[in-house]
């Protein structure tokens, strides 16, 4: 018999009879659980039906669900932060790719000699980068100041905690003071590229 713990691989939790949300979405991208011995709770990602299993005890999932239910969890999602940084001056495009279908959502906003720009691929993918405010490709840079990659909600929250005027750490060398001014001139149906002022 299969000792079943936290972290184990979900193919392996003996007996489970895995089943999604009644709120789940057709695409896949939900947790399932599976009641397992002693009274436990197992949780998977659908995605990664192999991967890690959550298990905790009857008692820790009725708090977990009972603190939701009453309000006393609120975790900001991802809607949330694209509100922000639309309050914050950012600028939202979404290229399309060769079928029309939009291939990413991406935000852009230029201010204190530096360029923001976040591209959302997906709930799990999504890139938020600082750039110099002379970067003539925001979306293939060659100079990158900073960067983090991975969950949309992360990465957001991160780039919010950004301070406008610097990034510590991330300025290698002294760079001349420019203007992060320009403009966004339309390429195509659903593209546009960043035009930095040059004078």
């Amino acid at each position: 018999m299969t000792v079943i713990r936290n972290g184990m691989s979900a193919a392996l939790v003996t007996g489970a009879n895995w089943r999604k949300g009644s709120r789940s979405g057709a695409v896949g991208n939900c947790e399932e659980v599976s009641p397992v011995a002693d009274g436990r709770t197992a949780i998977r990602d659908s995605k990664s039906p192999d991967g890690p299993a959550l298990v905790f005890s009857g008692q820790v999932i009725r708090s977990f669900t009972t603190a939701l239910r009453g309000g006393v969890l609120r975790m900001p999602t991802a809607e949330t932060y694209l509100r922000r940084l639309v309050a914050r001056g950012f600028d939202f495009l979404h290229p399309r790719d060769a079928r029309g279908e939009i291939a990413a959502v991406v935000g852009v906003r230029a201010h204190h000699n530096v360029i923001d720009v976040i591209r959302l691929h997906a709930e799990n993918n999504a890139i938020a980068s600082r750039l110099p405010a002379d970067a003539a490709d925001v979306l293939n840079p060659t100079e990158v100041l900073w960067q983090r990659a991975g969950w949309a909600t992360d990465i957001l929250r991160d780039l919010l905690a950004l301070p406008d005027e610097r990034t510590p750490g991330a300025f290698t060398h002294h760079r001349a003071e420019t203007s992060a001014s320009g403009c966004w001139v339309p390429t195509a149906p659903g593209r546009a590229k960043w035009l930095p002022a040059t004078a």
